[in-house]
């Protein structure tokens, strides 16, 4: 989920709604999407995702998406409920203690069976091995006892989130075959044992993969046999492909300045969702002068959100909320106001004693203010939306140096390992989280919180007395009601103390070609490469 390339989340379920958002001339009709198979379909993603295990994926989107179709959860989320996947129920009474009697039938993909014991593995292996990407954090977990084909999990507190935010995003492991891993972080694709609906059969970290349909998947049968995973960094030379038919779906949002054209192309499908996903603008909040709130907000009101979406985006999105929460998260944070007032940037940091140098640039405590962004070089928008920032920041006298860096060289910087705690190096960065972030209050609450423990997507440093309490209230709160409250507490301090600006959401828009295969299915968190777009369902 590591933010430059929207990436998905280290700890949370593809959450939310399934729903077939799709273009009118994409859409298909529920009969034809029920009917929709293929023998082959080719998939292009920008980079290499590592040997697709829960421990090696590099991104969240699309390299979680991929490791789910290997691997399943207990839960999965369909429609607006979270439903039993390997478990074929769900029992609580107090969002304390869940009870999950396992389905019968299910093997792994080495033909041995699935077992309650292989789910307290699973539980205690993320305990104890919590890195990389997509790692699941298990500590508000207590406890796990088997009975049988029965487990129970017994919370340190009661979690209304839990079957969302663990059961559904929680990939079990195969006991004999993870049992000896002592460095999770190298595991080979021999360790791609799931019991999903496809195998991986062949991984090359240059050409890709190739995933297989599962025959004995005990949920559903995939409607295709084989999925192609090509690698292709350049955007260009991605849809390129897409448009000659020698892949059939981009994992990329389709840009905005292709997106009328691509959907008036013939054989050509866009499906389109809501996306959750987020770009910010980060400070780095432990290095001077962006560790005074009062230096963020002045800076915050220089940028102008609507053009950056209007200009950015040709349209193509929604402005960012100040406080980050989308307004249509679960947790329902209210729409909040705009914050940008060039006069009132100018104003804040001529009290600040930041006056402008002969070459027009402020001098703030004797040191100019000028100071480098970073960008991901593949990613258009958000280099468009740098140089935007840059403009607006000369207005108010603040200089900036854009660096255009690859996706590992700007991480590097930004989120060294994958940890917060090992520091960072920069002034500020073009950043985002992808959809998962925004989906569940206990991850937006790691975003904030001091303590590197807690707060593990805390990229830009941010420490606040103040925030910490709140986000204990929030993951305390026994009932989403309680959660929402808080929330709402949080989006305002976060407008107060302003640790990034949130600059926009993207709308999400998938091409496909739709003489090759069109049973793709939308779902929130996901977007169209998830699990229903290859499976039909029998979960009852």
């Amino acid at each position: 989920m590591r933010g430059t390339v929207l990436r998905p989340l280290i700890v949370t379920a593809a959450l939310a709604a399934v729903t077939a958002a799709c273009s009118a001339d994409a859409q298909p009709s529920q009969s034809a999407a029920s009917k929709a198979t293929a023998s082959s379909v080719t998939i292009a993603i920008s980079s290499d995702e590592g040997t697709l295990t829960p421990f090696t994926n590099q991104t969240g989107y699309p390299g979680n998406n991929l490791v789910k179709l290997i691997f399943d959860p207990l839960a999965i989320v369909e429609g607006e409920n979270v439903v039993p996947l390997l478990a074929k129920e769900i029992k609580t009474t107090d969002n304390k203690v869940f009870t999950l009697p396992l389905r019968s039938g299910v093997t792994w993909h080495d033909g041995k069976p699935f077992t309650a014991g292989d789910v307290a593995f699973s539980v205690e292996f993320y305990r104890k091995n919590m890195e990389g990407d997509s790692a699941i954090d298990v500590r508000p977990i207590q406890s796990v006892t088997t009975d049988g084909d029965t487990v129970t999990m017994t919370l340190k507190a009661a979690d209304p989130e839990f079957p969302r935010r663990l059961l559904a995003d929680m990939a079990m492991l195969p006991k004999h075959i993870w049992q000896s891993v002592t460095k999770v972080g190298t595991a080979g694709a021999d360790k791609a044992i799931g019991t999903g609906p496809y195998k991986l059969t062949k991984y090359d970290n240059a050409r890709g993969y190739t995933l297989t349909a599962n025959t004995s998947y005990a949920m559903g049968k995939p409607r295709v046999e084989t999925l192609k995973v090509v690698v292709i960094p350049e955007e260009s030379t991605q849809f390129a492909a897409l448009r000659t038919g020698e892949i059939q779906l981009s994992s990329r949002i389709v840009p905005p300045q292709q997106l009328a054209a691509l959907e008036k192309q013939p054989n050509m499908g866009v499906v389109k969702g809501t996306e959750f996903a987020s770009t910010l603008l980060a400070f780095n909040n432990s290095r001077p002068p962006f560790d005074r709130p009062e230096v963020r907000r002045a800076l915050a009101k220089a940028i102008n959100v609507d053009d950056l979406v209007k200009t950015s985006l040709l349209g193509q999105g929604k402005a960012g909320n100040p406080g980050f929460i989308h307004p249509e998260s679960p947790i329902k944070a209210d729409q909040q106001s705009s914050l940008y007032d060039v006069e009132a940037a100018k104003r804040e940091l001529d009290a600040l004693g930041a006056s402008p140098g002969a070459d027009g640039v402020r001098m703030l405590n004797g040191k100019p203010m000028s100071y480098e962004l970073l960008v991901q070089s593949t990613s258009t928008d958000r280099l468009r939306s740098a140089e935007l920032i840059r403009d607006m920041f000369k207005a108010i006298g603040v200089a900036v140096k854009i660096t255009s860096l690859d996706s590992d060289s700007l991480d590097a910087k930004v989120w060294p390992g994958y940890d917060v705690s090992k520091g960072r190096n920069y002034d500020m960065s073009m950043w985002g989280w992808s959809a998962p972030v925004m989906l569940s209050s206990g991850t937006i609450a790691q975003l904030f919180d001091s303590d590197p423990d807690d707060g593990s997507l805390n990229i830009v440093g941010y420490k606040d007395a103040e925030t910490d309490t709140i986000l204990d209230e929030l993951r305390s709160a026994p009932t989403m009601e309680g959660r929402t409250a808080a929330a709402k507490k949080l989006q305002a301090r976060v407008v107060d103390q302003l640790p990034f600006v949130t600059l926009y959401y993207r709308n999400g828009a998938y091409a496909f070609r739709k003489d090759a295969y069109d049973g793709w299915t939308w779902q929130n968190g996901s977007a169209v490469l998830n699990k229903f777009s290859f499976v039909d369902y029998k979960l009852t």
